[in-house]
């Protein structure tokens, strides 16, 4: 609890209102193609649904483990692979409508070097020319969302999760060299969240606690599980992620309102495959969810 404290005193903090559109997306775990990328098979899902919101006005919240930079040792590779999805994200960036926050697969981001040397440029393949892409993108590893007097805390999530935040250089050698190879056969990481049960039932019951201990609302990812609370009962709320089986989740707030959103793929009456949003719980009033005064 100590530890989130200290994350939440010093959270970059941004006021919204009642006309802010915003989208929270987690855990695309973007990777270089190979058959261990989880990304790819939803990344057509995952531009559509950018290209709605860019299109409607919202900011687009990455929630941490954007990108694969466990398994994936030379990052370029991710921006080849994934161009099109970073120049969705581009869009963004260059109207000051993206804000990343990092996890801890993509921990590294915290490093302004990281950043500039692979995520502020790419080379262009058809002409072999430097262009910008996420040019000056700053990494954050947590967010306070201003509401009406009210505090909505980002954060990943993964800072609760010892192997996956105070030892996560050892987790990261394991995933790379050792259960990305067991995995093949059949045999889970027990250290990761959105794999093993039980930590990911003890990481949500951490949020849950310090949420109902601050009375403060709190969105995160990590564990890939999306949640979304009825009012008055919780505080706690999980965007999910990008790599779900059957398309990819993610919050909305919009109008004062926040809901819990679901893109999949659909058949439309001339027999067409088509990307779909699934508004998957009701959108509720914010204020509605944190305790009367």
């Amino acid at each position: 609890m100590e530890k989130l404290d200290k994350i939440y005193a010093k959270a970059k903090r941004i006021p919204i209102d009642d006309a802010t559109k915003i989208v929270i997306m987690s855990d695309c775990h973007r990777g270089n193609g190979n058959n261990d990328d989880n990304f790819e098979k939803n990344k057509n899902i995952y531009d559509s649904a950018l290209q709605h919101y860019f299109n409607n006005g919202f900011t687009y919240i990455e929630l941490g483990d954007g990108d694969e930079m466990w398994e994936v040792k030379n990052y370029k590779e991710i921006i080849e692979e994934h161009i099109d999805s970073f120049k969705e994200l581009k869009r963004f960036n260059d109207e000051g409508r993206l804000i990343m926050i990092y996890g801890n697969h993509d921990i590294v981001k915290k490093s302004p070097a990281i950043l500039r040397k692979y995520f502020y440029e790419y080379e262009d393949k058809e002409t072999n020319e430097k262009r910008k892409l996420l040019f000056n993108l700053e990494a954050y590893e947590s967010l306070i969302l201003e509401y009406k007097g009210q505090e909505i805390f980002l954060i990943h999530g993964h800072q609760v999760d010892f192997l996956n935040s105070t030892i996560w250089p050892v987790s990261r050698f394991l995933v790379r060299y050792v259960w990305r190879n067991l995995e093949l056969v059949g045999i889970k990481d027990p250290t990761s969240a959105a794999k093993n049960y039980r930590v990911k039932n003890k990481v949500e019951k951490k949020l849950q606690k310090w949420s109902q201990e601050n009375k403060k609302m709190v969105i995160a990812g990590h564990t890939h599980r999306p949640l979304f609370p009825k009012a008055k009962e919780s505080l706690y709320f999980n965007d999910g992620s990008c790599i779900h089986s059957n398309g990819i989740t993610c919050l909305e707030i919009e109008n004062g309102k926040i809901g819990l959103a679901k893109w999949g793929l659909d058949v439309n009456n001339d027999e067409q495959i088509v990307v779909k949003r699934f508004g998957l719980e009701k959108s509720e009033p914010i204020e509605n969810f944190f305790p009367t005064k």
